[in-house]
């Protein structure tokens, strides 16, 4: 007879305790970080309650094998220790007083960070409050879910209060000191309390550190200035010559609620980083018409738990602000004569059909010079001028005198929309006629089987890809001009020459491989025909905007850590331990405690890009769509299709271009977003958008904007170690690649090697993603941020 017996189920808590620490805490350093955050938190405590009667400073020792960080800061009691420092989940600063003190952590899982890399923590503290000094410490071997584990014991009180915590690292996590010091001062650098690393002092800099002041041409203060309609500030404005900018913002309110702390910006650096009471949690992903970038310090501010980054709502908020910042920059600058050199300003004027910005920049008249459009005005009002719109210098010669200057509008935007919108509403104009014509077009019924074939194909690809009917024909196109797009009614109507370069090549394909006539036709649309069409693109308007976003919008869990996920941690456990809950039920309630979007990327997941898309870059090649200067121009970057073979799939994650082979579109390194973001988000990858990406210490931020203008994705990048380049970004070339199965961005060559493994290497990735609105209600912002 065989007997049954019920044996327990045991949990071995360091390995459960390192596990959650290394999933909150990707970075090993993260212990440093939080560490000096807690020290930083119990200063501001200590001074919100006693004022500054005390010389507040946090003193860090790091080597090797040990961190050690002090403070004389609000300290803590025996009973803090129990119920907050050594429970994770628990936080004594969770509550209104320590929030008015401007702490900048709450979540009270500090304490597991230490256990990523320590094997054991001690921690000696006396509480400015009550005058308890004590005495704890815990060694990860001896965790425990069901005994008690860590050791505490009071000590007799000293003259000074704080918190002294050591951490005693691994054999096998010894910590890289240099980089130690550098990472922590990238978090204090503004701090201003005195933090000193192995006796260097690295807090209290100023300001133009981190955002350095243009060459000053021109400057202004404005006081209680509005700058949008829900931004009122205290504002610096400085300008250079060529209008760089830099804009201090202070003594902020919003919709009618102040808002502690400041903005230092400035134009073209793009790497925004977000502080909360001078200390540094992450950098922020935000589009800008000015690329501005700086420090923005606002208690409003909130982190994530254990990662480096901000919540989805502060994103949001800081996109919103933005907004107002560029349209205040924006009038600025158009009050001055130096908006005629700045891109970014013309380009926002003409988005925004501000007629009444544009009178200073200045136009190309002939004979005479460059004048500006308010004189043009004032000039044509009792006389019309002549107007070209094209280039050629025949025709300018032609039609040019002293007596009858002609105004020739600027060749490339966004100077020549600018132009257009003043042009057709301020000044008086008699058009030289220049518009291409066609002759001898072809019906549709006299094409021949390569033209039928291309026109059924570009009609198609329309349709489907940008939902856009058109109608295809051929025929001789004036001006030398291979394309001529015109709206007719609900269509488009696309005219060809049939001798253009392209075009022959496509029906020489058509004819001899019908396989690489169909990639090859969709590359042609989408970086020949999709210029010309733009702006007939049902989702390029703010009706198609919202619609596509109401389409892709659905229920989906933000990547992101908040007070309800990791404040149960325990008590999922002892419910486990004392039977209110299932094992399965235990395992599944922590797994969403810690969810966290990661991936991987090992050397077997890494392939030459030519096995995959080897057709799309020999069709590039062949378009001859890449630009050998080393500088992006203004069409490069502008929003454009993602590369799009469907049919395809790979299991790839990282497609790579050796140095000796062609690039695409100037980049040889190309990362899959996580299944996660495709499955849920990958939609907005098929309509066209604009590439911004910016880096610095171990983040990568990709902001990809719809190319309405209204709405756009952000993927949020966090390694493991530091980016192996200097801070830095800015706007890239569209080169998104959707597969069947994957969806690839593209890597600058500047950080790419930070996102290749080495033989035996597994690269990790921590990805936050969301859809963000270039624009949201007020109301929305109250209910998300409070009042």
């Amino acid at each position: 007879m065989t007997t049954t017996e019920l044996i327990p189920f045991e949990f071995d808590a360091q390995r459960i305790i390192e596990l959650f620490a290394k999933q909150i805490y990707q970075s090993p350093l993260a212990l440093l970080r939080e560490n000096t955050q807690n020290a930083f938190d119990a200063i501001r405590q200590r001074i919100h309650r006693e004022g500054n009667g005390f010389n507040p400073e946090i003193k860090i020792t790091i080597t090797p094998v040990e961190v050690t960080v002090a403070d004389n800061g609000l300290g803590m009691t025996s009973l803090d220790l129990r119920e907050h420092f050594w429970k994770a989940g628990s936080s004594s600063k969770n509550n209104d007083e320590a929030r008015a003190a401007g702490v900048v952590g709450t979540f009270g899982i500090g304490a597991m960070a230490s256990f990523g890399i320590a094997d054991a923590l001690t921690v000696e503290t006396q509480s400015a409050i009550t005058g308890e000094r004590s005495h704890s410490h815990a060694e990860k071997a001896k965790l425990s879910l069901k005994e008690d584990c860590v050791e505490l014991r009071r000590l007799d009180s000293e003259p000074s209060a704080g918190t002294v915590v050591t951490a005693h690292i691994s054999p096998n996590s010894h910590v890289n000191v240099d980089q130690a010091r550098e990472y922590i001062k990238s978090f204090v650098f503004l701090v201003d309390i005195p933090i000193y690393v192995n006796g260097e002092l690295v807090s209290q800099q100023a300001i133009e550190t981190a955002v350095p002041m243009v060459p000053v041409a021109w400057q202004t203060n404005f006081v209680d200035r509005r700058i949008g309609a829900r931004l009122i500030a205290d504002a610096k404005f400085v300008m250079s010559n060529n209008a760089d900018v830099w804009l201090e913002l202070t003594r902020l309110i919003w919709s009618g609620n102040p808002l502690a702390g400041r903005m230092v910006l400035r134009s073209g650096i793009s790497t925004l980083r977000a502080f909360r009471s001078g200390f540094g949690l992450a950098n922020a992903s935000v589009s800008s018409a000015y690329q501005f970038g700086g420090v923005v310090d606002l208690l409003v501010l909130e982190p994530t738990a254990g990662r480096e980054a901000i919540t989805v709502d502060g994103v949001q908020f800081l996109q919103s602000m933005m907004v107002e910042v560029d349209s205040f920059a924006s009038e600025i600058i158009g009050t001055r004569d130096e908006c005629d050199l700045s891109t970014p300003f013309m380009a926002w004027a003409a988005r925004h059909n501000r007629v009444d910005l544009l009178g200073r920049l200045k136009a190309t008249i002939v004979p005479d010079d460059r004048v500006s459009l308010s004189d043009l005005a004032m000039i044509t009002a009792a006389k019309p001028m002549l107007l070209y719109e094209g280039a050629d210098p025949g025709i300018i010669k032609l039609h040019a005198t002293e007596e009858s200057p002609v105004l020739v509008l600027a060749r490339s935007n966004p100077r020549r929309q600018c132009e257009q919108l003043y042009i057709s509403s301020k000044i008086k104009t008699e058009k030289i006629s220049d518009s291409p014509t066609v002759r001898h077009r072809k019906s549709r019924d006299k094409l021949d089987l390569a033209e039928s074939a291309f026109a059924f194909r570009i009609e198609m690809l329309l349709d489907i890809d940008y939902f856009l009917k058109s109608e295809v024909s051929f025929g001789e196109i004036s001006h030398g001009q291979p394309l001529l797009a015109q709206r007719q009614g609900e269509q488009v109507l696309l005219t060809f020459n049939r001798e253009g370069q392209t075009v022959k090549m496509l029906f020489d394909l058509f004819e001899q491989d019908i396989a690489a006539f169909a990639g090859m036709a969709k590359d042609f649309v989408r970086n020949v025909v999709f210029p010309k069409v733009a702006d007939y693109v049902p989702s390029s308007t703010r009706q198609g905007a919202e619609a596509f976003l109401k389409a892709i919008r659905k229920s989906r869990e933000l990547f992101e850590y908040g007070d309800r996920d990791l404040g149960n941690l325990p008590q999922i456990w002892e419910d486990q331990r004392e039977g209110r809950i299932t094992v399965d039920k235990a395992v599944e309630l922590s797994k969403m405690a810690v969810r966290m979007n990661v991936q991987y990327v090992e050397p077997s997941a890494t392939v030459q890009a030519s096995q995959v898309v080897g057709d799309v870059i020999q069709n590039e090649q062949a378009l001859q769509v890449a630009s050998p200067d080393q500088t992006f121009s203004e069409a490069e970057t502008a929003p454009a299709p993602a590369i799009t073979r469907i049919e395809k799939e790979s299991p790839a994650k990282l497609l790579l271009i050796e140095d000796n082979e062609p690039a695409l579109r100037r980049y040889r390194c190309f990362l899959a977003i996580s299944d996660r973001v495709r499955e849920e988000m990958g939609e907005f990858f098929l309509q066209p958008h604009k590439t911004t990406i910016v880096w610095g210490g171990q983040k990568t931020l990709f902001i990809f904007l719809h190319h309405s203008e209204q709405f756009g994705l952000y993927y949020d990048l966090q390694t493991r170690e530091p980016i192996e380049a200097p801070a830095g970004g800015g706007s890239f070339p569209t080169a998104t690649i959707v597969l069947k199965n994957r969806i690839f961005i593209p890597i600058p060559s500047a950080i790419d090697r930070s996102f290749v493994p080495h033989a035996g290497e597994m690269k990790r990735f921590e990805v936050r993603a969301d859809i963000i609105r270039t624009e949201i209600e007020d109301d929305d912002i109250k209910r998300r941020l409070g009042p």
